[in-house]
């Protein structure tokens, strides 16, 4: 628009620029006959005084005293204009303006009988048909670009929202088919689209896994809530019978305390399973000591069982900085966590008996459980965090299969590590927590 715009300015000039040349020729034309008495003003009048102004300029010619020489009509311009022009030429020696459509050009001529003050005026009646052709040229190719301007739009538009449409198709088709296996296209992973198209794939990927780890969470609590629930139902009618002796009174009963024991330990679990898949930014947190946290665990754990023996080791001699041991956290759920460490340590060790080592890395505090009990397969290592996982050691001791992966969730909300070495005799579980320093 603003190029169509300076073409037009620029030869609108133009053609104004060459018309008051062309008066300039016509005035010192007529000047040049008069003064030279070429032809006679009379007859020079005669011929032009009619003559209309968009065929013919008209000029005025004056003497350098005032005293009009020759004038084509004397209806063009009133006489207040005629001396405000024949002065505003005398001063300046020049003169262009415009009155109306008409142009007008003024100067100062020095002829043979002595110095005139002339003025030529018309209308460039074939300059305004080349401006107007020109308008009308300028107005199509205008409308013709912005034609194809908005076409080439539309289809560039069409073009770059096509891969959208696509999208939307196939995510209205995951939402209504409810299949979490259908994909978008990624195309050539590369440009924005392909990233949003992949982002989209890894959030599918990460709830269908969410929802199938779901699915399998739900099976096995069924499964791990039937059975104790089945022994008690199984012990209360035998008791309900009325038959069964005062022994094997006290036996249902024990078993049926040991059964709801089990309930609740699983519950428990379940509930702290569901804290601990908060973030860290949703739970309260504060400063705490990592010994001081074993130390509270280890107490916990002995009062449940007197015949768990644990004991804490300072790797180092020194500790420089209270900071080495402390770090921000949520105390409870650290509580919880060594809690399963210590009491799987204990558990599954004929001795009951296991070793807590306290020791720090640069920016890290280290624990490790160790104890000296029956150990972990090598091909079940990689499986212990899952969660409701038993391995063959299950007939050593009860569990509900929870507290390892319990225990892996609150050490990583907590943007720590936990690894797992074991052989025949020895297992050390070693915890990687960020401490204050």
């Amino acid at each position: 628009m603003f190029f169509i715009i300076g073409v037009y300015r620029y030869y609108c000039n133009k053609v104004h620029d060459d018309y008051f040349e062309r008066l300039h020729l016509q005035a010192a034309v007529k000047v040049d006959l008069i003064d030279g008495s070429t032809v006679d003003k009379d007859v020079l009048h005669l011929l032009y005084a009619n003559t209309p102004v968009r065929l013919e300029p008209w000029v005025t010619i004056y003497t350098d005293s005032g005293k009009l020489v020759y004038r084509d009509s004397s209806a063009v311009l009133t006489s207040k204009q005629q001396m405000r022009i024949y002065a505003e030429i005398k001063n300046t020696g020049k003169y262009e303006a415009w009155f109306g459509k008409n142009q007008l050009y003024g100067m100062l001529i020095q002829g043979q009988r002595g110095l005139y003050i002339v003025s030529a005026m018309g209308y460039d009646a074939r300059g305004m048909s080349q401006l107007e052709t020109l308008r009308m040229v300028l107005g199509v190719a205008y409308l013709g670009v912005m034609l194809l301007v908005i076409l080439t739009v539309r289809l560039f538009t069409k073009q770059a929202f096509n891969p959208i449409s696509r999208m939307t198709k196939k995510v209205s088709d995951i939402t209504d088919l409810h299949q979490l296996d259908i994909r978008l296209d990624e195309g050539n992973r590369k440009d924005e689209l392909a990233h949003l198209a992949i982002t989209f794939n890894n959030m599918l990927s990460q709830l269908r896994s969410s929802f199938d780890a779901q699915k399998q969470l739900v099976y096995n609590m069924s499964h791990e809530l039937r059975t104790p629930l089945s022994a008690i139902v199984t012990e209360l009618e035998l008791v309900n019978d009325g038959s069964v002796s005062k022994e094997d009174y006290r036996q249902a009963v024990k078993k049926v305390l040991s059964d709801s024991h089990r309930l609740v330990k699983l519950s428990n679990d379940l509930l702290d399973m569901a804290k601990a898949n908060y973030g860290l930014s949703e739970i309260a947190t504060r400063v705490v000591r990592i010994d001081e946290i074993l130390l509270e665990a280890c107490r916990m754990e002995q009062a449940l069982d007197k015949g768990y023996k644990v004991q804490i080791v300072f790797d180092k001699e020194e500790l420089p900085d209270d900071r080495l041991v402390s770090l921000q956290g949520n105390e409870y759920l650290l509580i919880v966590a060594f809690r399963n460490l210590i009491d799987n340590a204990c558990k599954y060790s004929s001795d009951h008996f296991c070793e807590l080592h306290i020791s720090n890395e640069a920016s890290e505090a280290i624990i490790s459980v160790v104890d000296h009990g029956i150990g972990i397969k090598q091909e079940e290592l990689e499986s212990i965090f899952n969660p409701f996982f038993r391995g063959e050691n299950q007939s050593f001791a009860e569990g509900n299969g929870i507290g390892l992966s319990l225990t892996k969730r609150i050490i990583e909300m907590h943007v720590g590590s936990i690894a797992v070495n074991s052989v025949p005799g020895y297992t050390v579980f070693t915890v990687r927590l960020h401490n204050l320093m």
